[in-house]
């Protein structure tokens, strides 16, 4: 909703206070209107006719109870600044009447031949002129109403009469009338002067406690901002429209390894050097890449710190905008990583890869079967699959114990990566158990010089803890898509392959589909 500001309702309430000051002071009035008509009665009752006198007094009483019923009821209503209108009028008509029976006593209570009271009569009704411009100034108006009625028929009556001294006294009356006038409309300036400065301060007033209630919720909001900021465990920096920093909260401080008075104002390109995952290379950072787009950006980043350390990061960037829609700059949420994707690839390679030899396990071995044998359709070629047991491994295991026979498998998984290309897999599945995954096989030959190959390289002695001997191993060869057109097929072709060479005799090479020793 919107606010109204304390200075348009200045006016309203002046109007209202000087509605007020008038019925603040009417019990005085109308006390004192009543002791002057006493006092009148008393000192005409010889020249003036009784029932004239009571007849004046009576409508005189009657208009004062009126105007003092309608004072008691202001008291009480306690109206509002929007209907001091419709009490201003009330208040204007009571002191018109008011006026009029005050006038009235120039044609019925002054004796036309006796001029000390004549003149006895024009104190009486300059002193209630006098009284009623005290009491009424707060709004010219009233003066007025009340002034011209109960003046104006003194004067024609002092003018009516014949001899100087009751046109002296005429025109007296009437410079009496415009003095009061003119008094009447200082006071009345002075009153609306002193009630407008005070109505405008009361409105600064409000102004200044409004302004600082707002700066003291903003304080407020800006200090729980800060401090929610500097809770969370992710980096926060806030940028201009220009990718200025203005922001760093404690997270990003540490991240970066550059303090918030040392960052701010520079450009966050360099402050954060945002590399590449994959070449490491320098890229732009995802608030760049907000504010030139000025859309949400996100991306996976490394982050090089100040003295040079990495943090693998997530980085999302959000356009801030005015309340016109105007890019005025962005918030961006750093987040190291590192930990998570070391703890990723930590799982990722237990799932994936045999914990002693660190070759690709069962599992994994059976995916990149599935996707070479995948390719091999599509390229109609062939492929090898090499089955390699060591021979009498048992007897290893029983003589120097587990923890040699496992230095033996970690030697031999070594010779046999030796044995292949960068692009073949060497796998184990369990035990003394080896799978050779070679492609593009294009016949069988091929084959026969990888078998050979890994065959010779076991020719040369293995020294384990300080104990040097010599193993062999048997090995079953199955081709696809000769052998087998899935990876389970050929794994157990490949497994029958072997266990002949085993039956040949150790240390030579079977294929699937014959049965003559190669070796």
């Amino acid at each position: 909703m919107e606010r109204i500001s304390p200075h348009q309702d200045t006016d309203g309430q002046v109007h209202a206070e000087q509605v007020a000051l008038l019925y603040s002071h009417a019990p005085l009035t109308y006390t004192i209107s009543l002791i002057n008509g006493l006092i009148l009665i008393f000192i005409q009752r010889a020249y003036i006719p009784l029932a004239t006198l009571l007849i004046w007094f009576a409508c005189l009483a009657l208009v004062t109870l009126g105007r003092a019923m309608l004072a008691y009821r202001y008291s009480r209503a306690k109206p509002s600044a929007e209907q001091a209108s419709r009490w201003r009028w009330r208040y204007l008509v009571g002191v018109g009447l008011s006026g009029i029976i005050w006038g009235s006593t120039a044609l019925v209570l002054c004796p036309s031949d006796d001029i000390a009271h004549q003149i006895f009569v024009a104190f009486v009704l300059a002193g209630m002129t006098a009284a009623g411009l005290s009491v009424l100034a707060s709004r010219l108006e009233a003066v007025v109403i009340f002034m011209l009625p109960t003046l104006l028929p003194l004067s024609v009556q002092f003018f009516l009469q014949d001899g100087e001294l009751y046109t002296t006294m005429g025109m007296m009356t009437l410079l009496f009338l415009g003095g009061m006038c003119i008094a009447s409309h200082h006071m009345y300036r002075s009153i609306l002067n002193s009630l407008s400065a005070r109505f405008d301060n009361q409105a600064l007033v409000a102004e200044i406690a409004h302004r600082r209630q707002v700066e003291e919720t903003l304080f407020q909001e800006k200090t729980r901002l800060q401090i929610t900021l500097a809770s969370i465990g992710e980096g926060v920096v806030i940028t201009d429209a220009r990718a200025v920093i203005r922001y760093l909260n404690p997270v990003a401080e540490q991240l970066i390894g550059w303090s918030g008075a040392e960052a701010r104002r520079r450009p966050i390109g360099d402050v954060f050097q945002s590399l590449d995952e994959e070449d490491r290379q320098p890229t732009a950072t995802a608030v760049e890449l907000c504010l030139k787009s000025a859309r949400r950006a996100e991306q996976h980043a490394v982050l090089r710190t100040r003295d040079g350390r990495q943090y693998a990061v997530d980085e999302l960037a959000t356009p801030l905008m005015n309340s016109s829609g105007r890019l005025i700059g962005a918030v961006a949420v750093f987040r190291d990583v590192t930990e998570a994707r070391r703890v990723t690839s930590q799982l990722a390679l237990q799932a994936n890869y045999d914990a002693l030899t660190r070759l690709p396990n069962r599992h994994l071995l059976r995916d990149r079967l599935s996707h070479a044998i995948a390719r091999a359709q599509r390229s109609n070629q062939a492929l090898g699959v090499f089955f390699v047991d060591l021979d009498h491994f048992k007897k290893i295991n029983d003589s120097l114990g587990h923890a040699a026979g496992d230095l033996l498998l970690q030697a031999f998984a070594v010779r046999l990566q030796a044995c292949v290309r960068h692009g073949d897999t060497v796998a184990r599945l369990g035990g003394d158990e080896f799978i050779i995954l070679l492609e593009d096989v294009a016949h069988e030959e091929r084959g026969a010089v990888v078998a050979r190959k890994v065959i010779e390289a076991l020719k040369s002695s293995f020294l384990i803890e300080g104990h040097e001997f010599f193993v062999t191993c048997s090995i079953g060869i199955s081709l696809y898509p000769r052998d087998g057109q899935d990876e389970q097929t050929l794994l157990k072709n490949a497994d029958a392959a072997m266990y002949r060479a085993k039956q040949q005799g150790r240390n030579n090479f079977q294929f699937y589909a014959t049965r003559q020793d190669n070796g």
